[in-house]
């Protein structure tokens, strides 16, 4: 067993005990979502704890009471957001989810138990504008949650990984008689919440088979995840502008046989173009020898909001997928967007739309297939092939539909289709992690622990035998934050 699946184990049984063995109920949400944020920074191949959330609840759901009848439903849905973002994916998400129940006729709310983004928040599409960010502890903010979510018919949670307090407000309002869904997003990490819902809406064939193997459901129904409908014509005629890449900085970490910034100095030996990276900043040091080769032809950008992303879409020469871990919205997007697209992984995709037919085997394969529509090759047929099946079958409308059905209990079994293309082991991430050989620390949220706890969980760690670097990291973690 490798050194830091040991230091998680040993870390991770502490926090547990601690947060079954706690008085307040505050100081248990506190310490379980650090154990939730440890499994979910750590992809160590642990998806879930149901054991632990029916302890938690059967332990503290007298502080959710019926504040009115549950027959006083007014008919709405509501959404369960832990963070809103300006950018990204998850937000992408809940603006087309919105938007098309909208359409629909659904009157929503949402609810958010942490943070929006103020960039965000002035540009929230109609359906969103009775929205409210929950204040106080995380005891508040769970019962408040819970509460306000009682006028709703649905529920739907769009919750983090280490979301606990929601995921117990969403397990007292299913006991409350509210149909709870659960969108799986985040379906390749730990995460707690999907033990809440009466059903889990899984976004592809990877998330699928782990939800059915590695964690506690009642049912599974396949949502995929909703794309713009708004097609761009396709654009064979600028092979001169920038080769496009966006992901998380996270996305593009090396692992063991993979690294996109080594992959992006053997293109660029072989193309005039220059890159645009959206989302690094490229602060971080597996940038370093991209950046001194080619300091005039490499552009981080960091996050760029929506309509920001869609011009460089406009500009860009070809879009070329993150990895080691691979986009899901963005590069079925950057299809729809009429960009000649490339993307590495397909002998272990994620099965989450058709763009995955687009990728290829190996980096020698992806380089090859760039450089060579860069220097003046076809634009890729399978791109144009992909791209009509995307808007058709993947469309916000189509998205829609299948969430309604599932609103009713008759959600869509997983296409057979993806079922082919999600050829990914459970595994994919958690190798990786194994591979790297260093635990990862979750920062700030010590801050909300009293501190005589604090002080005690320095003593246990001190006692627990891990390296001296984990050691002294979550002392100043405890102390700090």
């Amino acid at each position: 067993m490798t050194t830091n699946l040991l230091e998680l184990d040993e870390l991770s049984a502490l926090l547990r005990a601690e947060v079954l063995a706690a008085k307040n109920f505050d100081t248990a949400l506190v310490l379980a979502s650090i154990y939730g944020r440890l499994h979910w920074d750590n992809i160590s191949g642990f998806f879930g704890d149901e054991e632990l959330e029916r302890a938690l609840f059967e332990q503290w759901k007298g502080e959710f009471q019926v504040s009115r009848d549950p027959e006083e439903s007014d008919g709405s849905w509501c959404h369960l957001v832990t963070r809103v973002y300006a950018s990204g994916g998850h937000t992408r998400l809940l603006q087309l989810l919105a938007m098309g129940l909208d359409g629909a006729g659904v009157r929503q709310s949402l609810l958010v138990s942490q943070k929006i983004a103020g960039k965000f928040k002035n540009n929230l599409p109609q359906a969103l504008q009775n929205t409210f960010v929950l204040k106080g502890n995380r005891a508040q903010r769970a019962r408040n949650c819970f509460a306000m979510a009682t006028h709703a018919d649905v529920v739907l949670m769009h919750i983090h990984p280490d979301d606990i307090g929601t995921a117990l407000a969403a397990r007292a309002l299913r006991h409350a008689g509210k149909k709870v869904l659960f969108v799986n997003h985040a379906d390749h990490v730990f995460s707690f919440g999907h033990g809440a819902a009466d059903a889990v809406l899984e976004i592809c064939a990877t998330g699928w088979r782990t939800t059915n193997e590695c964690r506690s459901a009642r049912a599974q129904h396949f949502m995929g995840i909703p794309i713009t409908s708004e097609t761009t014509d396709i654009s064979d005629d600028r092979r001169e502008g920038p080769i496009l890449t966006i992901g998380g900085p996270g996305k593009y970490r090396p692992s063991s046989e993979l690294d996109f910034a080594r992959f992006l100095e053997k293109l660029l030996d072989r193309v005039p173009n220059d890159v645009v990276l959206v989302g690094p900043s490229g602060a971080e040091e597996w940038w370093t020898g991209l950046r001194d080769r080619f300091p005039n032809r490499v552009h981080f950008k960091g996050v760029l909001p929506p309509d920001v992303v869609k011009g460089e879409y406009q500009k860009a020469s070809c879009y070329v997928d993150s990895f080691p871990m691979d986009g899901g919205t963005v590069f079925s997007e950057a299809i729809i967007q009429g960009v000649a697209t490339f993307g590495l992984n397909r002998q272990s995709s994620l099965g989450i739309s058709p763009a995955d037919e687009v990728r290829c085997n190996s980096e020698d394969e992806l380089l090859l297939e760039v450089s060579t529509y860069l220097n003046g090759g076809q634009f890729p047929p399978r791109v144009s092939l992909a791209r009509h099946r995307i808007a058709s079958e993947m469309s916000t409308e189509a998205t829609v539909q299948r969430v309604l059905a599932s609103a009713k209990g008759e959600g869509a079994e997983l296409p057979a289709s993806l079922v082919s293309l999600g050829n990914r082991s459970i595994y994919y991430n958690a190798e990786n992690w194994k591979a790297a050989g260093r635990l990862l620390v979750p920062k700030r949220i010590w801050r909300k622990l009293p501190v005589w706890k604090r002080l005690s969980l320095m003593r246990q760690v001190g006692r627990m035998g891990l390296s001296k670097e984990t050691a002294r990291t979550l002392k100043r973690r405890m102390i700090l934050g």
